[in-house]
């Protein structure tokens, strides 16, 4: 679960300006103006979402001198110096929603990343139903600011909690399915719909690999969620890259020659490649089918290909739902909702670009008369 808060401390901060180039491990920076700082205060150097933006703690050691932690990266002069006050942002977390009470999260205190226009932080162990607050903080001084409102996760519509939520709201009683069995289910028929995308030959759901190949010119695929090659380049040294022929394994002879500009492949067993000529070795780009990786997470979402058809993914968890239930006649009734989805996303996702010229849309029905 990711959480952002915006940097805009620098919108309301008094600003100066650096009197002269700043080098990289400077500790004291000429400004045209120092008044006005407290010592002890963080200063942010650039304008926020700048490359080299950074915040280092200051102290103002006479008038027009801040002697600051040691810069990391040059700054020309004129640059913006900011009077930010605080240094970090403290993450907290209420694991009962806005109803609890927010408290900070471990390693939840960070440095703001002001070449950014916001800090983030990653909860690994958030979910949907937590709600989220922030506050400043000057790390030398202690101070802390106010926190902010609640910050609370809104479930896009193609998101797995979205989908299993809108399972439980269509059941009379869902109390005896658990969420982990809507999980798989919906799962199945994501498997069901990256089998329907592949199977139109458009090219969704590709991916591509690397594999090194040895003097034997073998070559073994090891990416988890390969299914089925799709095209396969090979190199020799690294730079140039030729088109691989497929040909059957029982199609080639012993002592058959073959031209590195010109290679063919073969297979042998599922994930194992053979490229013809082996040479002294090479690399093998494999571009193939993808089966994806379960959704889990309640912030895991659908390929974009199958993003307008959730209600198939419901449809079919209701159906799983009712067989379980004993109720056949509207499982029945699901599966076919279902499956007509299934139709449909296949009939539309087949021309994968309506932009070119193949695609002719007839308006108004032809008689055949002259």
């Amino acid at each position: 679960m990711i959480i952002r808060q915006d940097n805009n401390l620098d919108q309301n901060a008094q600003v100066t300006y650096l009197a002269n180039d700043v080098a990289a491990g400077t500790t004291a920076l000429l400004v045209k103006n120092s008044t006005g700082l407290t010592d002890g205060w963080a200063l942010q150097i650039g304008k926020t979402g700048e490359e080299r933006t950074e915040i280092k703690l200051g102290t103002a050691a006479n008038v027009g001198t801040i002697n600051v932690a040691t810069t990391s990266f040059p700054h020309p002069a004129n640059t913006p110096v900011y009077f930010l006050k605080f240094n970090q942002i403290v993450f907290e977390r209420s694991a009962t929603g806005t109803a609890g009470t927010a408290v900070p999260m471990t390693d939840g205190t960070i440095t703001i990343q002001a070449d950014n226009p916001y800090t983030q932080f990653e909860d690994a162990t958030g979910s949907i139903t937590y709600a989220y607050k922030t506050y400043y903080k000057n790390s030398a001084l202690s101070n802390n600011s106010i926190e902010s409102d609640w910050i609370v996760i809104t479930p896009e519509f193609y998101w797995l909690s979205s989908m299993r939520e809108r399972v439980k709201e269509k059941l009379w009683n869902s109390s005896f399915i658990t969420d982990g069995q809507i999980d798989n289910w919906i799962n199945e028929w994501r498997e069901e719909m990256v089998n329907a995308a592949i199977a139109v030959n458009q090219d969704y759901t590709i991916g591509t690999v690397d594999v090194a190949f040895s003097t034997t010119g073998l070559g073994t695929v090891t990416t988890a969620d390969y299914k089925q090659p799709r095209r396969v380049d090979v190199t020799y040294n690294g730079s140039d890259w030729f088109q691989s022929t497929k040909m059957m394994v029982n199609e080639t002879y012993p002592n058959e020659d073959f031209n590195t500009t010109h290679p063919y492949h073969n297979w042998e067993g599922d994930s194992v490649v053979h490229i013809l000529p082996a040479e002294d070795g090479g690399t093998a780009r494999i571009y193939f089918y993808r089966l994806g990786t379960p959704m889990v997470n309640d912030t895991d979402g659908l390929p974009l290909s199958m993003r307008g058809y959730t209600k198939s993914f419901v449809d079919y968890s209701l159906g799983q739902a009712y067989q379980k239930e004993g109720k056949t006649p509207e499982a029945r009734d699901k599966f076919g909702d279902a499956n007509a989805q299934r139709g449909m996303f296949v009939a539309q996702i087949s021309p994968r670009d309506k932009t070119g010229p193949t695609m002719i849309q007839f308006t108004d029905v032809t008689d055949g008369e002259g």
